[in-house]
């Protein structure tokens, strides 16, 4: 990779966090906010618990990926960045310019999912 792109992609990622960061913290008020409302009916009772739900799930996302810039901002910092932590080639900057998080090369996520679907197959069929 150029070492002169790695700038922008740090700033990228920094962008990517600020918002991530300034999201997770709408999350967790909106769901305090929920949780204090009086619950006048059942129904709204389930339309807040889905509402909930898909916010808590949504949380939980966005912590997921903001432990992987966050990974990658240290990977920066290590002079590591841009390399597959499976092959330990370098990953294309045309998938860093989409997803500079990215700690895969395509060809690996590739085999690392399947792998994943395989273990899921497998659990499923051991229940």
């Amino acid at each position: 990779m150029d070492l002169n792109k790695v700038p922008k992609f740090k700033d990228q990622l920094e962008d990517i966090r600020a918002s991530l960061l300034g999201e997770v913290a709408k999350n967790l008020k909106s769901n305090k906010e929920d949780f204090v409302e009086a619950e006048p009916d059942l129904t709204d009772d389930a339309t807040r618990s889905t509402n909930r739900q898909l916010l808590l799930n949504l949380g939980e996302q966005d912590w997921d990926q903001l432990k992987k810039v966050e990974e990658a901002l240290d990977n920066i910092k290590n002079g590591v960045y841009g390399i597959c932590k499976k092959c330990e080639k370098a990953i294309p900057e045309a998938r860093l310019e989409l997803v500079p998080f990215a700690n895969h090369c395509v060809q690996c996520l590739e085999v690392i999912e399947e792998e994943k679907r395989i273990d899921k197959l497998n659990n499923k069929d051991l229940n």
